[in-house]
C-alpha cells in the first residue's frame, strides 16, 4: 500500500515536466502565405523564435503568450541572397500573427519584418475561456 501510495505522489510530481505547450494558452507565429496585392510584401520562412527552431513543415512556431525573440528568412531573390532579420514581437494569449517581408524597395535586398495580420485561435479561446 505504501509503495504505491509512493509511486502516485513521485507521479503527480512529475506531471508538470511533462507539461505541454497546448496545456496553457498559446500563440502562434506564422509566415503569411496569402498573395498580397502590394508587390513589396513578400513571403518569409519562420526560422526560430528565441533560439528554438520553428516547426519546418508548417513554417510556423507555437509560443507562451509574452514577449519573444523572431528571426525570419526572406529566400533569395533573382539577383539577391537570402537574408535574415530578428525582432521582437509581444504575443497574447489564443492569437495567430502572420509574418512577412516588407521590402524598402525592388531594386534592393533592404527590409523589415512586418505582422500582416493577426487572428484568434478559437480552438483555444474555447478550450480557456473564462467563466462569465
Amino acid at each position: 500500500m505504501k509503495t504505491s501510495v509512493l509511486a502516485a505522489v513521485l507521479l503527480a510530481a512529475c506531471v508538470p515536466a511533462f507539461a505541454g505547450v497546448y496545456d496553457q494558452p498559446w500563440s502562434i507565429i506564422a509566415t503569411d502565405r496569402a498573395p498580397s496585392a502590394d508587390y513589396r510584401m513578400l513571403p518569409v520562412i519562420v526560422n526560430r523564435v528565441d533560439d528554438r527552431n520553428a516547426d519546418t513543415q508548417r513554417n510556423e512556431a507555437v509560443v507562451a503568450p509574452g514577449p519573444h525573440q523572431v528571426t525570419i528568412d526572406l529566400r533569395p531573390r533573382k539577383g539577391f541572397p537570402a537574408t535574415q532579420h530578428t525582432f521582437e514581437l509581444m504575443t497574447e494569449p489564443c492569437t495567430r500573427y502572420y509574418v512577412a517581408a516588407e521590402l524598402k524597395s525592388t531594386a534592393g535586398q533592404e527590409w523589415k519584418p512586418v505582422v500582416r495580420s493577426r487572428e484568434r485561435i478559437g480552438e483555444c479561446e474555447a478550450r480557456f475561456a473564462k467563466a462569465r
